[in-house]
């Protein structure tokens, strides 16, 4: 993955409008190529041009079947600009193994012994499988192949955090039961320390400040937002301070006492720091196609040892290059 775009050095033969491709001597697949000519998301403009259901489309961009402009995409939310050149390959096998080569090479093992993993998860790639992706390549799957090629046959790992997708960064994972339950109290406590960077557009008249507004997740849209009078939100805590400021844009620094789903997202949103690049609840931006949004540091207690552990990695290429991108004004 590079620049700005969540991309890997595969390219197709631009074919004739469709092209069937049998492998096998099976119809397996349709190539498609246009070039865009309304401005909407990937995902509406795959379901449209396919006329395949919105699950579908979803697939076929993650699993790495959408090129723009030379560069595989995988992010459903991404808006290409009009006269941007498309090519869809809706069986993308040979893209899948290209990714899951490129996740394997970017996925760094920081912490591993027998109770506990501590990984640095590239953005792009799911913490587990859920119900609509449960085919998708994610984190915990990648790990367990790791170890069976270690010898392990049939690894125990269990998930005390999550990342979202496109979130980049430090997290924890257990593979006792013991360390499990000593992490969730640990987090339950508020015992682990969680700093995030992001990229924010917006000024405040704060240069730090702690959002509690309770979260409440849409039925309808499955988004999170703030609680509404009358609906039972989840309590949801961030500290955030202001490190650099460019502009209308900052690097913010958060911290998590709760850990919602998209918490960090929502809440500098609400106080009037949008993360860039963040199609679902932050704005656009010309220079990264994901949330700006990466898990820098975690520190906690090791679950068996009860030594203090903390763990550090640097801002990903993609968001670095984002900032250098912006211009002081």
């Amino acid at each position: 993955m590079k620049g700005n775009v969540f991309w890997i050095e595969q390219h197709w033969t631009l074919p004739p409008d469709h092209l069937s491709i049998v492998v096998g001597g099976i119809l397996s697949s349709k190539i498609r190529n246009w070039k865009i000519d309304e401005e909407r998301a990937l995902q509406a403009e795959i379901r449209a041009r396919l006329e395949v259901p919105h699950r579908r489309a979803r697939e076929i961009i993650r699993r790495g079947g959408v090129q723009i402009a030379g560069k595989v995409v995988l992010d459903p939310g991404y808006r290409p600009k009009i006269g941007d050149p498309v090519i869809v390959n809706p069986e993308p096998m040979k893209i899948r193994t290209a990714l899951r080569k490129s996740f394997a090479e970017e996925m760094k093992i920081l912490h591993k012994d027998r109770h506990i993993m501590v990984v640095n998860k590239p953005a792009g790639m799911l913490t587990v499988p859920t119900d609509e992706d449960e085919q998708e390549i994610c984190l915990l799957g990648e790990i367990s192949r790791q170890l069976r090629k270690e010898g392990n046959k049939r690894p125990a790992l269990f998930v005390v955090q999550r990342l979202d997708r496109y979130t980049s960064g430090i997290l924890a994972i257990a593979r006792t039961t013991d360390a499990r339950d000593h992490l969730k109290q640990q987090l339950k406590n508020r015992k682990v320390e969680r700093r995030y960077l992001a990229i924010s557009q917006g000024r405040s008249k704060l240069d730090e400040g702690v959002c509690r507004l309770p979260l409440f997740e849409d039925p309808r849209s499955m988004k999170m937002r703030l609680a509404r009078k009358g609906e039972q939100g989840k309590e949801a805590v961030t500290r955030w301070k202001m490190l650099e400021l460019r502009g209308e844009h900052s690097i913010i620094e958060a911290h998590l006492e709760t850990g919602r789903r998209n918490q960090i997202r929502v809440h500098l949103a609400a106080v009037g720091l949008p993360i860039i690049g963040d199609s679902r609840y932050g704005v656009s931006s010309p220079w990264i196609s994901r949330p700006a949004l990466h898990a820098e540091t975690l520190s906690f207690s090791h679950p068996i040892t009860m030594q203090d552990l903390s763990f550090q990695v640097p801002l990903p290429q993609d968001i670095a290059q984002a900032w250098d991108a912006i211009q002081p004004s």
